[in-house]
């Protein structure tokens, strides 16, 4: 009497879950496929299946916060887009890899096909000093096997020093991802970063390495970066460098400090791209994400055919960001997207030319991601790579 409408209800659910999971063809980390009335149909009018519909809608939303009971659709399409990306380094030269190179990656197909990289797992899952690192997460909140982090101490004693991305088929495509690219096969390139841009240079000295930027914190004009078309971009002016000290920008707050005046930020995931020790950083050394507050540069003036550069990481939230202000109006803002790799971003000053201008880092965002990085702003102008 009982097993019938039970095989009937139970069926229904799982079956709706399965047809919407299959619909799915991209990466679907962390999804959650929500029972409706469009999406169960004539099913919805059956008695009982909305109640029952809001019992499994509110499970599986517990379970995608705590990483369990993940469906198959997420494995399969999680798993397609990981070998896309990483399957044509088993055709790259062995040797390319430095013996000292060491990455931190929790997927082991990284591992599997760059053979000779070094990896460790920061979940702890292969790593027995993180495997013992405490946990102060109620239980009810925890994420099966993700909520174990090394400590800044541990990442730095370990010596992680390599970051690989995705094989590329051009050196063009590949430096639109990473600071470094390396060509390690016929027509296959690796794009790849690292925090220590010395140990890059001499690891891969006598190999065709290219770089997406070339920085300087002594001479402006050393700064370039290379766009489309056949043009770059030359420095011609400093608005913040962070190398010694805040370069006359006015702080607000206790959120914002020089990263390079602490010796620790607890917690904070290693950090990449950066230009010297020096930057901006609204993540607190102690508070982390919970402190808030701003930074403010000394009123600048640009001129006809110069442009504002600058090198952002951090939170995407609107609560935090980097903001331009011309004669006190917002005219561009740019955010980061939730990682801790520094992306330049630039903007046109031609509509703002002969304008009081000013940049304000802002942080009012307490909880994840509740923090914004800012490095080597400067002021730099087009030019035709021909005249270089």
């Amino acid at each position: 009497i009982l097993f019938a409408p039970v095989l009937f209800y139970c069926s229904a659910v799982q079956g709706i879950l399965l047809v919407e999971g299959n619909k799915i063809r991209e990466r679907i980390v962390g999804v959650h496929i929500e029972l409706d009335a469009e999406n169960m149909g004539i099913l919805w009018a059956v008695p009982g299946i909305p109640a029952l519909a809001a019992i499994s809608n509110n499970l599986r939303k517990q379970a995608v916060a705590q990483d369990a009971g993940r469906r198959h659709a997420e494995h399969r399409e999680y798993a397609k887009s990981q070998l896309r990306a990483f399957t044509p380094y088993r055709e790259m030269e062995r040797g390319i890899v430095p013996e000292d190179a060491l990455a931190m990656d929790s997927c082991r197909i990284l591992a599997y096909y760059i053979a000779d990289l070094t990896v460790i797992d920061p979940f702890g899952l292969l790593d027995a000093a993180i495997a013992r690192m405490p946990v102060t997460t109620p239980n009810h909140k925890r994420q099966n096997s993700h909520d174990r982090w090394p400590t800044p101490e541990y990442i730095e004693q370990r010596g992680v020093n390599f970051t690989p991305y995705p094989a590329a088929s051009s050196a063009e495509d590949a430096l639109s991802h990473a600071q470094y690219v390396i060509e390690v096969g016929p027509g296959l390139w690796m794009p790849f970063d690292s925090t220590d841009w010395r140990w890059a240079l001499d690891r891969f000295s006598g190999r065709d390495l290219r770089i997406r930027r070339s920085f300087s914190n002594k001479d402006p004009s050393a700064n370039r970066i290379s766009e489309p078309q056949s043009v770059f971009l030359m420095g011609e002016r400093f608005l913040g460098r962070f190398e010694d000290g805040f370069d006359g920008w006015r702080l607000e707050g206790d959120a914002v400090t020089n990263h390079a005046e602490h010796e620790e930020y607890k917690r904070q995931q290693p950090i990449h791209g950066n230009v010297g020790p020096g930057f901006l950083t609204s993540f607190h050394p102690d508070k982390r994400d919970n402190a808030i507050g701003r930074a403010r540069s000394p009123l600048f003036t640009a001129a006809a055919g110069q442009r504002l550069t600058l090198l952002i990481a951090g939170g995407k939230s609107e609560g935090v960001g980097v903001r331009l202000l011309a004669d006190g109006k917002e005219v561009a803002v740019w955010r980061g997207e939730n990682t801790e790799r520094f992306a330049p971003a630039s903007h046109n000053l031609e509509a703002v030319a002969g304008k009081r201008l000013q940049l304000e880092l802002f942080d009012r965002e307490r909880g994840g991601w509740g923090h914004v990085m800012l490095d080597h702003v400067m002021l730099m102008r087009l030019q035709e790579k021909g005249g270089e």
